[in-house]
């Protein structure tokens, strides 16, 4: 299992790194989650708010993890995330999922409350890790609309 709290947290002050190795320190994070979570369920929340950092983060974890992710982009009429989830994996077990396209949901609220009321059910359904790429704003919107949700989660950070 992944260690609820991990070296870079959204409470880490990243103004006291050096942004390269915060964001190299994040990535091995990352990694780590991934790869302790095979066969298991967890939430990781991924927080960047440049679309550009994140691409490269995307296209490196595709080019050197051992465990590829599978990467899902929501449609901007998503509602629900966990039948949304079900559909794409279609009882196949990926090593993990990014979940991409959060931050362009129409509806956002109505598919974090939607997932927050089933956010137990995913440890039913899913063995492997769910990763949740948001901004700074999504962020304060999952902690705000979701809290069992983001209770569930492991949080990594990486900066611009």
């Amino acid at each position: 299992m992944v260690e609820k709290h991990s070296e870079n947290t959204a409470k880490d002050d990243p103004a006291k790194y050096d942004v390269a190795k915060y964001n190299e320190r994040s990535f091995s994070t990352l990694i780590r989650a991934i790869h302790l979570s095979q066969g298991y369920f967890s939430f990781v929340l991924v927080n960047c708010n440049s679309l550009e950092l994140r691409q490269q983060i995307v296209d490196r974890l595709q080019a050197t993890c051992t465990h590829k992710p599978q990467q899902m982009l929501l449609s901007k009429s998503a509602t629900t995330l966990y039948t949304t989830i079900a559909a794409e994996v279609d009882n196949k077990t990926p090593p993990a999922l990014m979940i991409l396209g959060l931050e362009s949901v129409e509806s956002i609220d109505r598919l974090l409350v939607s997932t927050n009321l089933v956010c137990s059910e995913f440890s039913n359904k899913f063995s492997f890790p769910v990763i949740f790429w948001v901004t700074d704003e999504l962020l304060r919107k999952i902690i705000r609309t979701a809290p069992d949700l983001y209770n569930r989660m492991t949080t990594i950070r990486f900066v611009s």
